[in-house]
């Protein structure tokens, strides 16, 4: 049996001599893994469908639950994202995240698409901004959704500096005062990237870092889940301050 699949390649293992095995995130069938014959060999005609964050429509060859690649066709290679090392850990952290959510075989459309219209931003854009846009997007639809707006406690509106509760998931006032401090720098950020009204002035690459950082921590809690991309990726921002 063949099947045909839009698929993000999210992981790849070292199989044999020369093979090797792909996590793919596919729109039609969820997550699964397959193996890529050959693709090791130097002029492999199939090695670029084994790279990471290869974008492209897969055919697969299904005997019980083995899935083998026998062709593929390019459609996106985000090229741009392995010619410039932010860019590269920024895109590992995203698929990492995509690869920590999912289960296999459990579709999730919607995840896939915003990781695909994160990666071509990251080529163009701010990378540091699509991750974390794409962050939220993926707690949100992983029903860990993050109220940037008003006070879990008061109903108070946010602004300047707030506090963030890891258990419960939710921001509080100063009054309030429950968790950890966050920066005004950081909740703007949070605020821009989530689509909510935000004023340009504090945001800035500390608060890009401490966002992500947030949500690394947050990610963490509620997922058991570590994203070694993400944390190198944060660790990158940090050294070039």
């Amino acid at each position: 049996m063949e099947i045909k699949a839009d698929a993000l390649v999210l992981r790849t293992a070292d199989y044999g001599e020369s093979d090797k095995m792909l996590t793919l995130f596919t729109l039609q069938y969820g997550k699964i893994s397959a193996a890529a014959k050959g693709v090791r060999k130097a002029g492999a005609k199939l090695r670029f469908a084994a790279q990471p964050f290869c974008f492209a429509e897969y055919v697969l060859a299904k005997r019980g639950e083995r899935y083998t690649m026998i062709s593929a066709a390019n459609t996106d290679g985000f090229y741009a994202l392995r010619e410039n090392i932010d860019k590269f850990y920024a895109a590992a952290a995203l698929v990492g995240i995509c690869d920590a959510l999912l289960y296999d075989g459990i579709v999730n459309e919607e995840l896939f698409l915003y990781a695909v219209n994160a990666l071509r931003g990251m080529c163009e854009g701010d990378e540091a901004e699509e991750l974390i846009t794409f962050f939220l997007k993926a707690l949100e639809l992983s029903g860990y959704m993050l109220d940037l707006t008003a006070c879990a406690e008061c109903g108070a509106v946010l602004e300047g500096k707030a506090f963030f509760d890891i258990a419960g998931g939710c921001f509080t006032c100063p009054d309030c005062a429950k968790g950890a401090g966050v920066s005004e720098s950081t909740l703007e950020v949070l605020k821009k990237c989530a689509g909510k009204p935000y004023r340009a002035a504090p945001v800035s690459a500390d608060g890009k870092r401490r966002a992500l950082k947030l949500l690394n921590a947050y990610f963490r809690a509620k997922t058991d889940a570590e994203v070694k991309a993400l944390d190198e990726y944060i660790a990158m921002l940090s050294a070039g301050e």
